[in-house]
């Protein structure tokens, strides 16, 4: 029933900023601008979100170096493929983790919580920083940018709920004392496909906690040592600026030189709603939001609904496009079929 609910509220805003959009676009110059579009600029932007997902496997070889080999393709394979489940699940952008885990662990004979331990510590760098450039953005908007009354209270519900995930980040990564969720978790005995596997509670309870315990000691190794620390900001803040470029890229497509800071700000605000919306990949909510933001900077709407409706696709491209093929290869390399 919740869900059918949350369904219906989401229905509502997508359809409410669908109309705020819409209202101001004149389309015969929507068709104009395409006309003239540079195809230079657009297969930059291309490239520049191609790289994003060549940084990424590059930062894979580096975290996983102590479990093997780094076999980069592969690792980029399984990045395009977790990328089609993320475009596909709701959810900010790590739906396609435990996908990417599974692929990971039966590649190289990995448990699958270590891998996942692995993969959720990689992905913390990119969205820590994701976090943060999303509070400067806020602000930035909230100060110099005039927005209507519907804008302005999504985006204090993102800031709140942007504080509170930092704020619980910090809180479970400096935490010294033991989690005990398997005490609350054990309760589930009463499943007959748990009772197969676990013949008592206290056996499910013990199994769970030395999961979370072995999950919890790999993330932490992964996010808070020094080595870490440095390069997985360092390359996840060199594929957000990649991120930028693309879309940046797409403006000089169209002819118009934009601040490179209202990129950023605009991408990322739009990123976080459409992350935070539950809905599959953003879709509709990342493009409408970018759009309303883009528009209220100064920017001539049918070009606002341009560059972010470019930008999507794009990135719809790699994850649905090439990530849907890789899942396929993937799926063969790891069943052990040439």
């Amino acid at each position: 029933m919740k869900k059918k609910w949350w369904g219906f509220i989401s229905l509502i805003i997508i359809a409410v900023l669908v109309y705020l959009v819409l209202r101001k676009i004149n389309f015969i110059e929507v068709r104009l601008l395409l006309h003239y579009a540079k195809p230079l600029y657009l297969l930059l932007a291309v490239l520049a979100m191609f790289l994003t997902f060549i940084v990424w496997a590059f930062r894979w070889t580096i975290f996983f170096g102590p479990l093997f080999k780094g076999d980069f393709w592969f690792l980029l394979s399984v990045l395009f493929a977790g990328s089609f489940f993320n475009s596909i699940t709701p959810g900010a952008g790590v739906g396609g983790e435990p996908f990417r885990a599974h692929f990971l662990s039966k590649r190289y004979k990995q448990s699958k919580v270590k891998m996942l331990a692995y993969v959720l510590g990689d992905k913390f760098f990119q969205l820590i920083l994701l976090a943060l450039f999303g509070v400067f953005s806020i602000f930035f908007v909230f100060i110099y940018v005039n927005i209507s009354n519907t804008l302005k209270y999504i985006l204090e519900g993102v800031l709140l709920v942007v504080l509170s995930l930092i704020g619980l980040a910090v809180y479970l990564l400096l935490k010294k004392s033991h989690y005990n969720l398997g005490s609350f978790l054990k309760k589930l005995h009463f499943f007959e496909f748990i009772k197969k596997r676990f013949e008592t509670q206290e056996e499910l309870e013990k199994y769970i906690n030395h999961k979370i315990k072995l999950f919890t000691k790999i993330f932490r190794s992964v996010v808070v040592t020094k080595k870490n620390l440095i390069i997985g900001f360092s390359l996840s803040l060199i594929f957000w600026m990649l991120i930028y470029l693309t879309s940046y890229f797409i403006f000089l497509a169209f002819g118009y030189h934009i601040n490179f800071l209202s990129v950023i700000v605009v991408v990322t605000l739009g990123n976080l709603v459409g992350d935070l919306s539950l809905v599959p990949s953003g879709i509709g909510i990342v493009e409408i939001s970018m759009t309303l933001l883009y528009s209220a900077m100064g920017i001539f709407p049918p070009l606002a609904l341009l560059a972010a409706v470019f930008s999507r696709l794009i990135y719809y491209i790699f994850s649905i496009g090439v990530g849907g093929f890789s899942l396929l290869h993937v799926r063969r390399v790891t069943n052990g079929k040439k």
